[in-house]
């Protein structure tokens, strides 16, 4: 029996989970968390849900590297990343974390922060936080991170995640500034 091929136009056409998850921008991070001798760097996305105190809130898939390890180290780093970081935020997301050559494949430098899990060297932003909660929430977990130390670096292009791809932040539209806290 021969075998039908698949349709070209078929495999392009995303799914409606896909279009309605791809039209929402978020920021491209990279969440690192280390425990002990152990250190795992995966793509995330965050967003911010109090400015005072500051807390943001990442989700991550049960059963993987990541999830262990915050749950178990109670903290983890979240690094916007740069523009220059790109490639190797997307390897962070390809390789799964029991792969012990997976730092190294990434190839990102790291630097101290105030938590032990470590910031991304050069990313456009790092927040280092303590977990306060965790909360199942269908097929991934939230973890709300209160922010105890964070860095915003002069000059750092954020990337954002918007339609399946990595796309710069653009210039302002016109309209009045929105000042932080609102």
């Amino acid at each position: 029996m021969a075998r039908k091929k698949p349709d070209p136009a078929a495999a392009e056409a995303p799914s409606p989970l896909a279009r309605l998850l791809g039209s929402l921008p978020c920021p491209e991070g990279l969440l690192a968390v280390r425990v002990g001798e152990q250190t795992d760097l995966v793509a995330a996305t965050a967003m911010w849900v109090s400015y005072d105190p500051v807390i943001l809130a990442v989700y991550l898939r049960p059963g993987s590297t990541a999830h262990r390890l915050v749950v178990e180290a109670r903290h983890f780093t979240f690094n916007v990343a740069d523009e220059s970081q790109n490639e190797a935020a997307l390897k962070a997301g390809s390789i799964r974390g029991a792969d012990d050559k997976k730092l190294a494949k990434v190839g990102l430098a790291f630097e101290p922060g105030s938590v032990p899990s470590p910031r991304v060297a050069g990313a456009a932003a790092s927040y280092d936080c303590r977990v306060l909660k965790i909360a199942a929430c269908g097929d991934h977990d939230l973890f709300l991170g209160l922010v105890r130390e964070s860095s915003v670096r002069d000059g750092g292009r954020p990337v954002v995640r918007f339609g399946g791809a990595s796309h710069r932040i653009g210039d302002a539209l016109p309209g009045p500034a929105v000042r932080y806290p609102h």
